[in-house]
């Protein structure tokens, strides 16, 4: 479980090996979401399309488990990570990115609520 496992992949770019893809515009209502103001979209917890939602915590559950997934957007020929400023992502348009920084969120939580579990309550994790 390593959030180097998620790529955002542009429609030019070919997956990684071993790696499993997946579209963003094949999922029902995501870019919908995507499309909303930052304030929106990346309250995950508020968001109204199930689908959508669903769709974003089993690809954080696939990476939890350890398995590659690339993250293949329409609307970007091509993705340099290195080039991207993760930290203002409210600014980002690719829903590759957007897909992408939501999966990781997610999958902090489900990190986070597994210590939280395993903890025996005499310190926070």
């Amino acid at each position: 479980m390593n959030k180097i496992d998620i790529k955002a992949i542009g429609k030019k770019q070919t997956s990684r090996e071993g790696a499993l893809l997946f579209v963003v515009n094949e999922v029902e209502g995501l870019i919908e979401t995507l499309d909303k103001d930052f304030s929106e979209w990346s309250d995950f917890d508020c968001w109204e399309n199930i689908t959508a939602q669903q769709w974003i915590f089993s690809r954080a559950m696939d990476v939890y488990r350890g398995t590659k997934i690339d993250i293949k957007c329409e609307c970007c020929e091509a993705i340099d990570f290195n080039q991207i400023e993760r930290k203002d992502i409210s600014n980002q348009q690719c829903y590759g990115v957007k897909s992408t920084y939501m999966i990781e969120n997610v999958l902090d939580e489900i990190i986070s609520a597994k210590k939280r579990r395993e903890s025996d309550g005499t310190y926070s994790a």
